[in-house]
């Protein structure tokens, strides 16, 4: 039996996709462990997002599909996922570290490190990805190109055994300076949490040296048939630069009546 573990960063807990990854198809001979990575209560993401105003448009629409609700601990655990809190530290893969300093990687063939502010679109990701004939053909399979293009977002990736195995089991936040250690607040400032966007060259660094084959889903930036990724939270949320790319991505989805 093969294996592939779900590592979901914890801290917008949005009901969408708690119960969205749950209802995946999985192929046959493979099973999937589902772990929350969490840096906060989930009480406290109920409390900020209550008197959220969703926006208009598609992005509104998404968000509500997403928000649904909020997924309190014991609705998570229902779910079937394995249920942490972890310091506060650093968010993205260091979400992953603390997974992996508890859990044996080399019991599985690959992981799906994830923030939970995702939309999954579709049932048949892990069905599509392993049985669509290139699977043995790439060794990280990313939902989008990030940005600049051909870097790596942190925000929805696979990751076979072997790029565990070149890392030494760990993802590399060395250069990595702030921590949030004891906050249990989404910042509203966009620039605080800029100091983890160095997890991105650090790991290009790495794809680089030890020419890892990477893989997308999709060319639109953040959006593909089987993942819509929020940005801090909210699909809603969007950089001026980005939004081209983005609405690209949604104008496909609609035109394929995917949303």
């Amino acid at each position: 039996m093969r294996r592939i573990a779900v590592i979901a960063s914890g801290w917008h807990f949005p009901l969408g996709f708690y119960e969205s990854m749950m209802k995946q198809v999985v192929p046959e001979g493979w099973m999937v462990d589902y772990y929350c990575v969490s840096h906060r209560d989930p009480i406290h993401a109920k409390v900020e997002k209550e008197n959220y105003k969703f926006k208009r448009g598609i992005r509104g629409k998404l968000d509500k599909i997403l928000y649904k609700g909020i997924a309190d601990k014991e609705i998570i655990e229902r779910l079937g996922w394995n249920y942490k809190e972890y310091p506060n530290t650093i968010g993205d893969w260091g979400n992953t570290n603390q997974w992996l300093d508890e859990h044996d990687y080399r019991e599985y063939d690959m992981i799906l490190a994830t923030h939970d502010d995702n939309l999954i679109i579709h049932d048949r990701l892990f069905a599509d990805i392993i049985e669509d004939g290139n699977f043995e053909n790439w060794d990280i399979l990313t939902n989008s190109p990030g940005m600049p293009q051909g870097t790596i977002r942190g925000s929805f990736e696979f990751f076979k055994r072997n790029v565990l195995d070149v890392i030494g089991g760990k993802f590399d936040i060395s250069s990595i300076t702030l921590t949030r250690e004891g906050k249990n607040y989404a910042s509203q400032d966009i620039l605080e949490l800029y100091d983890w966007n160095n997890l991105t060259p650090m790991m290009q660094k790495v794809i680089e040296d030890n020419k890892l084959r990477v893989a997308i889903l999709s060319p639109a930036y953040r959006v593909s048939c089987y993942c819509i990724e929020g940005e801090r939270g909210y699909i809603s949320n969007t950089h001026g630069i980005n939004t081209h790319f983005e609405d690209e991505g949604f104008k496909f989805l609609k035109a394929n009546k995917i949303i």
